[in-house]
């Protein structure tokens, strides 16, 4: 008989060797190998918090949400005491969760992500969540990976925008974007809660968040106006006017176009990008085209000095 081994049967390799090559395929962006290597340490270390916290990881990069949801959920039963003193008390696996949750559309598996994160006033029913949580800018087609391997949004050119937060992890925007970004005005955002870069917002520091994935598109067209002979108080009123229309403006003359460092850090930090000079505002609107002509056109009979110099829509 001879002494060969059958081939079947496979010997686990030790869980600090898995780790290792995971490492590695991260340094070399080797997406296959991590890939290989993540489903390999759930097998050699199945009941360890860093095996399914580390795989979600991977999965939530790629943009693999049922995946990232299992796995995470896995990583937030076996979250103990010793993780909870690493981590500050709260599991990065249950807001991981809640970002998947929140992609498939799982509220109530959102809702408990976020309350077992520490976060108060999730835990009241399985509807969707539609909260105020304040403004925030998200940059969307962020134009650098936060994870190793990740899969980032490329509707089109990178932008920071304002945003309505509705939860910790998915906000409706609330600028009018440039046309070049491929966003409109009302998109429903995924976006991630790691900080990268910050803004001002009424005197504060905010931090921005970049987006991981659109959820819903917007289809309210987008416009661009030049207009002369007006104030920044008059633009106010406008602005006050289509809000309460539910429509959207933004100054578009006003906005800086700053380099990739600048807008990953703090915009008053570093060197200026200063504004191209013009003579005339350049808005951005966001509506129909029946709704913007009757309310531009309310707006201008009490000033008579205001001048639209063409209203051109732009998709």
């Amino acid at each position: 008989m001879s002494g060969r081994v059958w081939s079947g049967f496979k010997k686990k390799r030790a869980p600090r060797q898995v780790w290792g090559d995971w490492q590695a395929a991260n340094e070399a962006s080797d997406v296959e190998s991590a890939e290989k290597y993540a489903s390999e340490l759930l097998e050699v270390a199945p009941e360890v918090f860093f095996s399914w916290f580390e795989a979600g990881l991977l999965s939530k990069a790629r943009g693999n949400w049922p995946e990232s949801a299992q796995r995470n959920q896995r990583a937030l039963e076996l979250f103990t005491e010793r993780e909870a003193a690493e981590f500050g008390g709260a599991s990065p696996a249950a807001w991981n969760l809640g970002i998947a949750a929140t992609a498939l559309g799982d509220w109530a598996t959102a809702r408990t992500a976020w309350t077992a994160y520490g976060l108060a006033g999730f835990d009241d029913g399985a509807g969707p969540i539609d909260d105020d949580c304040g403004m925030a800018p998200v940059r969307i087609n962020p134009d650098r990976a936060s994870l190793p391997h990740q899969l980032l949004p490329a509707a089109g050119e990178t932008e920071v925008v304002w945003c309505w937060r509705r939860s910790p992890a998915h906000a409706v925007i609330s600028s009018v974007p440039m046309p070049e970004s491929g966003h409109r005005f009302r998109d429903v955002l995924l976006h991630d809660g790691e900080p990268q870069g910050t803004r001002l917002y009424e005197g504060r520091e905010v931090s921005v968040f970049n987006e991981l994935e659109r959820l819903e598109a917007s289809e309210i067209p987008t416009w661009q106006a030049q207009i002369t002979g007006a104030e920044q108080s008059d633009l106010q009123v406008l602005a006050d006017t289509l809000g309460r229309r539910g429509l959207g403006v933004d100054e578009w003359s006003g906005i800086r176009m700053m380099c990739s460092d600048c807008s990953h850090g703090s915009p008053r930090e570093g060197h200026d990008h200063a504004a191209p000079a013009s003579d005339a505002f350049v808005l951005g609107l966001a509506g129909h085209e029946s709704d913007l002509d009757q309310l531009i056109d309310e707006w201008r009979r009490s000033r008579p000095t205001v001048e639209v110099v063409s209203l051109e829509l732009l998709w």
